[in-house]
C-alpha cells in the first residue's frame, strides 16, 4: 500500500528552522512518529450513548455500569499496553488480592473509580468499545449505534 502526501509544508517547516538553529548553533532534532490521538469526542458519545442503553437494560445507573466496564474490560486494556503508572498498580492490587489483605476490595473499588477513559489513546478507546459492543451482544443487548457515528 502506497501513500501519497503534498510534503512541501513539512520541507518548509524544516529548511526554515534548521537554517534558525544552525544560525543560533543548536542542534535541531526532529522526531517522526504516529500521532497518536486521545479518544474522540465521538467515541465519548457513542460510549455513553451505550453506557445508558446498557443500564436501562439492567435497570441499573449508568454511573454502575460505568464502573463495571472499566474493571472488567479497561483495566485490561491498560495493564496490557501499560498506559501510565496503571500496570504498577494493577500489581500492587493482585498482591492485595493473592495475600488476602482486608483492604484488597476496597483498595480494587477505588482504583476502578479513579481510573479514566479519557487516559485512553483512540485505538485503546475503540477496543474497549469493542468488547463492551461484544458483551452487550452475548448478552442480549443490541447496541444501537446512530450513522453519524458509524
Amino acid at each position: 500500500m502506497v501513500f501519497y502526501c503534498d510534503i512541501s509544508p513539512v520541507t518548509n517547516f524544516l529548511n526554515v528552522n534548521h537554517a534558525k538553529a544552525a544560525n543560533e548553533g543548536k542542534p535541531l532534532v526532529v522526531l517522526i512518529a504516529p500521532q497518536e490521538k486521545d479518544r474522540s469526542k465521538a467515541q465519548n458519545r457513542l460510549y455513553w450513548m451505550w453506557l445508558n442503553q446498557w443500564a436501562k437494560r439492567q435497570g441499573k445507573d449508568k454511573d454502575y455500569e460505568h464502573l463495571f466496564f472499566k474493571k472488567n474490560f479497561l483495566a485490561k486494556i491498560y495493564d496490557c499496553d501499560d498506559v501510565g503508572q496503571y500496570k504498577k498498580i494493577f500489581k500492587a492490587v493482585r498482591e492485595l488480592k493473592d495475600s488476602k489483605h482486608p483492604l484488597y476490595q476496597d483498595v480494587a473499588s477505588g482504583l476502578c473509580e479513579l481510573m479514566s477513559t479519557t487516559d485512553a489513546s483512540t485505538v485503546q478507546l475503540t477496543e474497549y468499545l469493542n468488547d463492551i459492543h461484544a458483551f452487550c451482544n452475548k448478552n442480549g443487548c443490541y447496541l444501537e449505534t446512530p450513522d453519524d457515528l458509524k
